[in-house]
């Protein structure tokens, strides 16, 4: 499945998978569900209250809000039409940002091309052959759609939130690679779970001796706070390259 960078408000690249077209027809299905039932509703409450000749123009007035229903949704909720949200997918920017409400627009525009000519074939073509979960509207628009359901959350990754005026501790950090990082973060996890309990304690001291010998620190530091600093430092240094 392809995957793009998503850039998290800590300036972090999480790598998401994009909607597949099963889901993106869904959601589609499921957005014309929604626009044919709210139609029908107030047209059906129109017949029972106004003349003829006011119910036309109300028709009308009702018909709006389900021509800009794209356009509307995906600006007011950040991406996702009421189909989107209940599938767990989301229009983002290529780059991994949030979309602007220009995007929408251009991804709207072309609607007609992409979904409303041939009942979306030439959108499922272009999607299934760009490969990056893009109709013709998002390549123009430089948009993706992408599902919410494969997120990786950063307390999965080995990335911690550190101030931007940080000051370096242990240089010597900078010998231990991804995979420690993540040992330490999931042993300091799983330590402040249960601070008194032996098994966590174990592990928390027995990680601190197997780290202080891979880099040749010597500290005094009691084992937590060891940790974590260590966690700080590798986070800053590598805070330009933190891609999970």
């Amino acid at each position: 499945m392809q995957n793009i960078g998503v850039e998290t408000s800590q300036n972090v690249i999480i790598r998401q998978e994009v909607a597949n077209v099963g889901e993106r027809i869904a959601a589609q299905l499921l957005d014309y569900v929604i626009m044919f039932s709210y139609f029908v509703i107030l047209s059906t409450i129109a017949e029972k209250l106004l003349s003829f000749s006011d119910r036309e123009v109300f028709s009308i007035i009702t018909l709006i809000p389900v021509f800009f229903y794209s356009v509307l949704s995906e600006t007011f909720m950040q991406g996702q039409s009421l189909g989107k949200k209940a599938l767990k997918i989301k229009v983002i920017k290529a780059d991994g940002s949030q979309a602007s409400i220009g995007s929408y627009i251009v991804r709207w525009l072309f609607r007609l091309i992409d979904v409303n000519i041939f009942y979306g074939l030439t959108a499922i073509i272009i999607i299934a052959v760009n490969g990056k979960g893009q109709r013709l509207g998002d390549i123009v628009a430089k948009t993706s759609v992408i599902s919410l359901k494969r997120t990786k959350k950063i307390e999965d990754t080995i990335y911690i939130d550190i101030p931007k005026d940080y000051t370096l501790i242990y240089p010597e950090v900078e010998v231990l690679n991804d995979a420690d990082i993540k040992t330490i973060k999931d042993v300091v996890k799983q330590h402040k779970k249960d601070v008194t309990g032996p098994v966590g304690i174990s592990m928390l001291k027995k990680t601190v001796e197997a780290v202080k010998k891979k880099t040749g620190i010597v500290t005094t530091e009691v084992p937590l706070k060891f940790l974590e600093n260590l966690l700080k430092d590798y986070n800053h240094i590598h805070k330009n390259n933190n891609k999970v």
